[in-house]
């Protein structure tokens, strides 16, 4: 273990002090600055010098003097010099652990923010699904969170239980409740009535909703009927029917539209009281349902199709 500054000043003083005692203790019978030394001539005649100690222990004080100074100068420059260092290196890690805690509460806030927002936008939907039924959302239009296309709960009056729906906000900047959608043609579309009636696919990709959900939707009340169409050029094309609804299984869930407007031109495989037609081995209505009602099977390689209603 190195000695400590403390330490090596004691030393030092301790052994100046020590020559000191020495010297002042030192005595002879002429004087206590004078020391007698016996000397031979050269014939051997005996001699007597006096020697005066003083100024030898003047210049041995001296020495050890300026030792113990230049040694204490040499201490503190050293002190000095650590001291200096150590407040550099604390300057240094200061700024660094300011810029760390800077960055931290910058993340930090970020962080905060989205799960702030992940968690109201929950809340809002909980609230949606489980909050007074006079504020459920019947349809699309009817949803009061933030507004963003996707995937909601819907609870129409004539239904005991929800089902999730996708909305679609972007139209009209109004609320859209798409039962139809296909993009890329990998969900196969070509189905019997009971897989018609009751939906399939992904309400994030492609899908159909489903015959009796599209039913007790539209028996609310009035709603509309909005198709969009485009290819894989980018051209767009949309057909609008002022007057949608489907009827129940009763009636092979009869569609009643009318009141086109648009730029895609009226759409044949629409027809006002027709009745919904799928692939169906058992011999229920119609053949195909992709040739008859809101599917355009026919363009399934070229169009991208969206359908939505809206309540008026």
């Amino acid at each position: 273990m190195q000695p400590n500054l403390g330490e090596i000043i004691m030393f030092t003083i301790w052994i100046y002090g020590f020559s000191c005692f020495v010297l002042a203790s030192t005595t002879t019978s002429n004087s206590s600055k004078d020391v007698e030394v016996r000397l031979l001539d050269n014939q051997n005649a005996p001699l007597v010098a006096t020697l005066d100690m003083s100024k030898a222990d003047e210049r041995i004080k001296q020495f050890v003097s300026d030792a113990i100074e230049e040694q204490i100068k040499e201490t503190v420059k050293s002190k000095q010099f650590l001291s200096d260092a150590l407040k550099a290196i604390m300057r240094e890690q200061k700024g660094n652990f300011k810029s760390q805690i800077s960055d931290f509460e910058r993340n930090l806030t970020d962080q905060l923010t989205d799960y702030i927002n992940e968690k109201v936008g929950k809340i809002n939907k909980e609230n949606e699904k489980t909050g007074d039924p006079k504020q459920r959302p019947i349809d699309c239009g009817d949803v009061k969170s933030n507004k963003e296309s996707g995937i909601y709960k819907i609870y129409p009056k004539h239904s005991n239980l929800g089902f999730d729906v996708y909305c679609d906000f972007e139209v009209d900047n109004t609320g859209w409740t798409v039962f139809q959608r296909r993009i890329n043609g990998k969900t196969d579309f070509y189905r019997g009535w009971e897989t018609y009636e009751n939906g399939f696919g992904d309400l994030e990709e492609e899908f159909w909703l489903g015959n009796q959900k599209i039913h007790t939707i539209t028996k609310q009340g009035n709603y509309e009927l909005r198709v969009d169409i485009s290819d894989f050029d980018g051209n767009k094309a949309y057909a609008r029917y002022v007057t949608f609804s489907v009827g129940d299984a009763t009636t092979n869930y009869i569609l009643t539209v009318s009141g086109y407007s648009g730029n895609a031109g009226e759409l044949e495989f629409i027809k006002t009281e027709k009745q919904i037609k799928t692939n169906d081995p058992n011999g229920l209505p119609g053949t195909a349902m992709e040739a008859t009602l809101l599917n355009v099977n026919v363009y399934s390689c070229i169009f991208e199709n969206i359908i939505a209603v809206c309540s008026t």
